[in-house]
């Protein structure tokens, strides 16, 4: 029985997995049917020019997004993914990696020789999903944070802050197929209704009209906006839920107009793809704003992801069989 559990666990992990960053949607398999692609259960794609089975046909295996193993690889690793991309002069926010088990003292001093200033960002090296991801605004609350990660980690990242909102570019062979910003989660105070209380009205919102609600709560970023959950929020008020930007943890999101988006920028977009020698990923990119030439020291590349999550290109309105029409045209 125990066997049994395992193999169904790892397999239904494996269906997870593949829904949140795989191209497993209708969408994709239609656009291929309407081109006249075959496909088989080895995720592999066949076009034959012309239908003609005659001729030499083209294949490609889909597992990866047409990614090869190595450079999913390397974009999943944060560090080496900057490391690179700062090489070659694209901007990134200033990085250090730390030993979170390593005395305060000597950690704090490895961040001031390293230019590391609050208020900064500790995440992951591998991490995924905004997932102990925690913006840090004082030595005290680094403090605290180390003492409940060094349980967890040994080694993570930590980087310098930039405000903004966060970009989502989906790039494919070269091409720039759909940019999504992703702002963080809020509510809005009537006067008389707990925080607490509007978190659980938003969330219930967000399910209903098909998103995610916010479970990851920033606590603490509430209470440095002078609130906790028994709050009462007065009328109007905004009060930022979370620091974790991302889709899955009830984002705000809107779709950006790719032709409203400078070519310096698009260019830059697409150069990172070339550095890392991968042919589709998810480009995370913070800035005030995307249509605006992106600055040195104000905008930054945050991460590169080789697996991207489609489903949030197709959540706004009926933009999904366009989309991955757009995937579709350019395997090839």
């Amino acid at each position: 029985m125990l066997i049994i559990f395992l193999f169904f666990m790892i397999n239904r992990m494996t269906i997870i997995t593949e829904n949140y960053t795989g191209l497993k949607t209708h969408y994709f398999f239609d656009n291929l049917k309407k081109y006249n692609f075959t496909y088989d259960n080895q995720k592999n794609i066949t076009y034959c020019p012309n239908n003609n089975k005659s001729i030499q046909c083209l294949t490609k295996n889909y597992k990866l997004h047409f990614n090869s193993p190595e450079s999913v690889k390397l974009v999943k690793n944060k560090v080496k993914t900057s490391s690179l991309l700062q090489k070659y002069g694209i901007p990134v926010p200033t990085f250090v990696v730390v030993n979170v088990r390593k005395p305060y003292p000597l950690l704090m001093k490895q961040l001031q020789e390293n230019k590391i200033r609050i208020p900064f960002v500790i995440k992951p090296i591998n991490g995924t999903f905004g997932i102990d991801v925690q913006k840090i605004d004082s030595q005290n609350e680094f403090f605290q944070t180390l003492t409940k990660f060094k349980k967890k980690y040994e080694d993570m990242m930590v980087e310098n802050f930039f405000e903004g909102s966060v970009y989502r570019i989906f790039v494919f062979q070269g091409k720039i197929i759909d940019i999504i910003k992703r702002d963080k989660p809020y509510i809005v105070g009537n006067g008389y209704d707990s925080v607490e209380y509007l978190i659980t009205q938003r969330n219930q919102n967000m399910v209903n009209n098909g998103f995610f609600e916010t479970k990851n709560l920033s606590i603490d970023y509430m209470e440095k906006q002078g609130y906790t959950l028994q709050s009462i929020l007065p009328l109007h008020h905004k009060l930022f839920i979370t620091n974790v930007i991302n889709m899955h943890n009830g984002a705000l999101l809107e779709r950006i107009n790719i032709s409203s988006v400078p070519v310096k920028n698009l260019d830059l977009f697409i150069k990172v793809g070339k550095i890392l020698k991968i042919n589709c990923y998810g480009l995370d990119y913070i800035s005030r704003d995307v249509t605006k030439p992106f600055k040195f020291g104000e905008d930054v590349i945050l991460e590169v992801n080789g697996t991207p999550d489609t489903e949030i290109h197709t959540k706004i309105d009926e933009y999904g069989p366009l989309f991955f029409e757009k995937i579709v045209k350019n395997i090839f």
